[in-house]
Parts: C-alpha cells; structure tokens; sequence
C-alpha cells in the first residue's frame, strides 16, 4: 500500500470504537505523529502504560505464537514486507494491530475483539 492509498484508508480519533485504542491515540499515538513526541519518548510510554506486559521492537519476522498476551510489538516501517505485515494481521494470536504507515503496533490482548486500526494524524 502506498502512502496516498494509505491516507485514505485512515482515520483520526473520531470514529474510533475500541476505548483502549482512542486513549492511546489522544494521549501517544497523535502526539508521536504530530512530533511532539520522539519514537523513544513514544516507546518508554508505552512501557508504562503496558506494565504488565513487555513492548518489544521488532524489525525482521517473528512467530507471533511464541508471544505473551499482554505483549506489544513495535514494527518500524511495516510495509517494507508487506506480506509479512498481512500475515501478521490475519494471525489467529493477534488481537489488534495499530497501523501508522511508518510504524506497526501488534497487541495480543485476548479480551479485546479482533481489529486492524489505520490511523493518521488530527
């Protein structure tokens, strides 16, 4: 997918259904696509917020059954292996991804219903 194909596609918080979702748009995820927030400052809050579980950086493939439920996986530019990336969404283990176009965010939360999310700046 490109970027234009990309844009479209995408949303802002209005319209977003998932509660865990639009609080981690409003509080991080608008503010890192805004520059407000560095990929860093980015990846230690969400640590925070995902105490319970690990936020771990990925930049080639991984067997997503081999992960916790409460791990987040951070994956810079996703669609650089855009076949990976599909098959990743479509994994029976992964609960919702998180889609920025330069960055993927991967949640195995098993209490949350199954949901690809493409979100782009307000």
């Amino acid at each position: 997918m490109n970027r234009l194909q990309f844009y479209f596609k995408a949303q802002t918080a209005h319209g977003l259904h998932s509660p865990s979702i639009y609080a981690l748009y409003c509080e991080l995820l608008n503010p890192f696509l805004n520059g407000q927030l560095t990929y860093d400052h980015l990846v230690e809050e969400l640590k925070k917020h995902h105490s319970d579980g690990s936020v771990i950086e990925k930049s080639s493939e991984f067997d997503p059954a081999q992960m916790t439920l409460n791990d987040v996986i951070l994956i810079q530019r996703p669609y650089r292996n855009e076949t990976f990336w599909n098959s990743l969404k479509s994994h029976h283990s992964v609960i919702q991804t998180v889609d920025l176009y330069d960055l993927g965010l991967v949640f195995f939360k098993p209490i949350c219903p199954k949901q690809n999310f493409y979100l782009r700046k307000m």
